[in-house]
């Protein structure tokens, strides 16, 4: 009877040991609740300043100033051109994003691992790169291409001094817009459709129904929370994006709101309180969607995952099947290979031209970007820097966040998911022009200076962060920490030992991605870096504006270089953790 009494004992010292479990985790609490806090201010503070000098300050002009103002600075127009460009490039993503998607999960046109890569796209050349490479190959005189295809066609009695194809155009401009969007509906039809119970479209062909009457009537409606999720993306995605309004938009006399805020800083006199109202609508327009987003994603989703793992049956196309599989390896060329082309033979030129002369190509532009130029020489070293650090930062503080959220299991869990993905609706330009009236005066003064810059980064990029870091830690079962804790370690070293270690692979993704993006970013750049510490995004534009081309070919090429090292060498350590 005495022996059998020891496990009740023992069960009742597992007790206090679970509650030491929660006791140990105050050291974190408390961090990730000064972590959050910080981050809670960040938005906040620079939104509801932006808020109170619109429409409570002395010097806010009223509702009758303000619809004037915005008449005089010619905001319907501006509304209109980004209403229209938006509408359309979205719907061309939209068809040819769900047309990839059907076509690599439901056919045998699917084209495996080259599918895969579609959603990495825009990891492969910074945004910025790929558009001034677009530009170099197709602008309507100095463009290659268009060298290559006039002198096609003189050759057959057809000269052109000009052209053919112009991507200074209207259709230019939505072609490139739409190039870029398109990885983001991929990605979230292609997960759909993994999920779509196979059963569904399977009952459809037993009823004789062919292939694409069965995409219509069954596959379709079955994934249309995906598809209504990925207009609301792509409204997001297309009234933030700037450096295709900014290069290719401006070169085409067709001005979008994101450009218009940046300008309305950046004349002289600055226009800053009408920055601050456009900045603010547009906050409006994409916070509305992310809202919109938010609910339709709670509703009861038509596209459910079956109970048996039955493999959805392959459309067989027949010879079309090449036909599709020739058009998703054209759009990668497109999106990652032809703008690097461009990019490499320009950089090599003494100046820009459709003419390649193979006798003048040699490396000094590189040598002015990398030794000659302090301006590229430090923009390059800093926003190397700024990406390693900024995305060590923000994934450790991501880690910690979503940590203790997990432990809690209380409000602090959802005021952390409303806190960091609150900025995932707000525009990285509003980000940029909240960032500027706050912080470039008076006692907070952080202007041109690195920390602004990261503070910055750190806000744009942490709903990325704590997804990735929300997949890490769902990967480490909760057994390992309470084991950790059983054994009196305390909460640093089972963070430390433990959950980092473990969690390593995911958080490397993670970092990857925001070491690309904040290395290449440009939005809050144009707004934020200063003359004394320069960054590649803000340099390739002012050079772009001085007509520097073959510079920014160089630095642009440099750049792409250095992310895919990194890539790649992170991946590989990842990996190796991995295994």
């Amino acid at each position: 009877m005495h022996g059998r009494a020891t496990p009740p004992a023992r069960a009742t010292e597992a007790a206090p040991a679970s509650q030491s479990l929660a006791s140990r985790l105050i050291s974190l609490r408390t961090l990730a609740l000064l972590l959050a806090a910080l981050l809670c201010a960040l938005i906040i503070y620079p939104i509801g300043t932006m808020i109170l000098r619109a429409f409570f300050s002395p010097t806010s002009a009223g509702d009758e100033g303000i619809l004037k103002a915005l008449a005089d600075t010619g905001f319907v127009p501006v509304l209109v051109n980004t209403l229209v460009v938006v509408g359309l490039s979205g719907t061309l993503a939209l068809v040819v994003g769900a047309t990839f998607a059907w076509l690599n999960e439901r056919t045998d046109a699917s084209t495996g691992w080259i599918g895969g890569l579609l959603p990495l796209v825009p990891l492969l050349v910074p945004q910025i790169a790929g558009v001034a490479g677009w530009v170099m190959l197709l602008a309507p005189q100095a463009g290659i291409v268009n060298g290559l295809l006039r002198d096609g066609l003189a050759f057959v009695g057809m000269p052109m001094r000009t052209g053919p194809i112009n991507i200074y155009s209207f259709g230019g401009f939505v072609a490139i817009m739409a190039l870029y969007m398109v990885p983001y509906v991929y990605l979230t039809v292609s997960a759909a459709l993994q999920n779509l119970d196979p059963h569904l479209e399977e009952a459809s062909r037993l009823c004789r129904a062919g292939a694409f009457t069965t995409l219509r009537r069954v596959t379709l409606p079955a994934i249309r929370p995906a598809l209504m999720a990925s207009v609301l993306l792509l409204i997001m995605m297309g009234f933030a994006i700037f450096s295709v309004p900014v290069v290719i938009g401006s070169g085409a006399h067709i001005e979008l709101l994101s450009v218009k805020i940046y300008r309305l800083i950046y004349t002289y006199p600055p226009r800053t309180d009408l920055a601050i109202l456009l900045g603010l609508f547009l906050t409006f327009v994409v916070q509305s969607a992310l809202l919109l987003q938010a609910w339709i994603a709670s509703l009861n989703r038509a596209a459910t995952i079956g109970g048996k793992g039955l493999r959805a049956a392959t459309t067989k196309l027949g010879p079309w099947r090449f036909v599709a599989r020739a058009v998703m390896i054209i759009y990668l060329l497109a999106a990652a290979v032809l703008p690097v082309v461009g990019l490499a033979i320009v950089s090599l030129q003494p100046f820009w031209s459709a003419r390649i002369n193979f006798s003048v190509l040699d490396l000094q532009n590189y040598v002015t970007v990398l030794v000659e130029n302090d301006i590229t020489r430090r923009a390059l070293f800093n926003s190397v820097v700024l990406g390693i650090v900024g995305g060590t930062i923000g994934m450790l503080i991501a880690a910690v966040l979503v940590v203790t959220a997990k432990s809690e299991r209380r409000w602090f869990g959802r005021a952390v998911d409303i806190i960091t993905a609150t900025p995932a609706g707000i525009p990285h330009v509003v980000i940029g022009v909240g960032f500027v009236l706050c912080f470039s005066s008076g006692w907070l003064n952080l202007s041109g200076g690195f920390l602004i810059l990261i503070l910055a980064y750190l806000v744009m990029n942490m709903p990325q962060a704590m997804r990735s870091a929300a997949a890490a830690v769902d990967q480490v079962g909760r057994e390992l920490l309470e084991a950790s804790q059983v054994f009196r370690a305390s909460q640093g070293r089972t963070f430390r030992r433990i959950l980092l270690p473990l969690m390593l692979p995911s958080l490397g993704a993670g970092w990857i991605i925001l070491f690309v993006q904040m290395s290449g970013e440009l939005t809050a750049s144009a707004l934020l870096a200063g003359t004394t510490n320069p960054v590649v995004g803000q340099v390739i534009l002012d050079f772009w504006q001085n007509g520097s081309f073959p510079q920014i070919a160089a630095l642009a090429m440099t750049m792409t270089l250095i992310n895919a090292i990194v890539v790649v060498t992170a991946l590989r350590l990842a990996r190796g953790r991995a295994r």
